[in-house]
């Protein structure tokens, strides 16, 4: 019999309480499949951190396998399945949540501001003070949309048809559970004033490892309103988008970046690759881009998401 785990914490507490539930499993001659519902597993083992792929590794030759919303960028041993949660609610959010379909409709490519890039920076972390810093030190900031809720939360902005968050831009809407699924965080939500300001998406992921790729909202809500973007994240992270079925920008995004190992080298690379593409006419840019962009959207809502990867499948 197979049986299901989850953790979705991805601590190394809870980690450690995995540990023995699998061993459990497996010696009473079931097996088992985990569910990571927190794919930025970081644990500590013997003073070293380790990641969620050093975890399934563990497991390597035991009926044990793994799906969770990751993409693994060093060797995997185990079975491993992708499964889409960037909206918890499913791909097909603004397909089938009136709200979300409303946002939708009031996007033009008819822009009225002067900026290219919109760099939305949610809740704190070291990895966005590093960001931050960065671009507040190169010449695209002038052509960027930037915020930074956890940073300063009267420099956050929402629009008049989003719901501002009241503590943290994760959080779910609340007092609207009976309106709306409460799985619907305001992360989730295109703010129309930013996006009909603005032509371009940079985004940065929550957790970040040369390990594994992560996707979330971050990604979906471009991929769902046909924007083009770059994305300040792992080593490989684009390659890693691309092995799920998706598209990528280079030959009009200089994408070179992605394969750049040390991290402030990679993001100052991805920021000159923003200020080369506010060089471009963007009328010219979505022209080129067009089936790109049709592919994603489509490939993002009408697929049926659990995938299978073994790592020499992407590499």
């Amino acid at each position: 019999m197979e049986i299901t785990l989850t953790d979705n914490q991805g601590s190394t507490e809870s980690i450690a309480r995995l540990r023995i539930e699998i061993q459990a499993k497996l010696h009473d001659g079931d097996s088992v499949l985990v569910k990571l519902l927190q794919p930025g597993v970081m644990y500590q083992r013997n003073g070293d951190w380790l990641t969620v792929v050093d975890f399934m590794n563990e497991w390597r030759g035991k009926p044990v396998r793994f799906q969770s919303n990751l993409v693994p960028l060093k060797s995997c041993h185990v079975d491993f399945q992708y499964t889409n949660d960037m909206f918890m609610t499913g791909p097909r959010l603004y397909q089938q949540n009136k709200m979300c379909g409303d946002l939708l409709s009031k996007l033009t490519r008819d822009k009225v501001g002067s900026k290219k890039w919109d760099l939305l920076l949610g809740e704190r972390s070291d990895n966005k003070d590093l960001l931050h810093s960065l671009i507040n030190q190169h010449g695209v900031l002038e052509h960027t949309f930037l915020t930074y809720f956890g940073k300063d939360t009267t420099k956050g902005h929402w629009g008049k048809d989003v719901i501002r968050p009241k503590k943290h831009t994760a959080e779910t809407l609340g007092p609207l559970a009976n309106r709306f699924n409460t799985q619907i965080r305001c992360s989730d939500l295109i703010d129309p004033e930013i996006y009909n300001q603005t032509h371009y998406t940079a985004m940065i992921e929550t957790t970040i490892h040369n390990d594994f790729a992560m996707f979330s909202e971050k990604e979906a809500k471009p991929i769902v309103a046909k924007r083009p973007f770059i994305i300040f994240g792992a080593c490989r992270q684009l390659q890693a988008f691309r092995s799920l079925g998706f598209k990528t920008f280079d030959g009009v995004i200089d994408e070179s970046y992605d394969l750049i190992e040390y991290k402030e080298e990679r993001w100052q690379k991805a920021l000159g690759s923003m200020m080369a593409l506010t060089e471009k006419d963007p009328k010219e840019v979505y022209r080129q881009l067009e089936n790109v962009l049709t592919h994603n959207k489509n490939h993002f809502e009408n697929t049926e998401w659990k995938r299978c990867l073994t790592w020499d499948s992407y590499q």
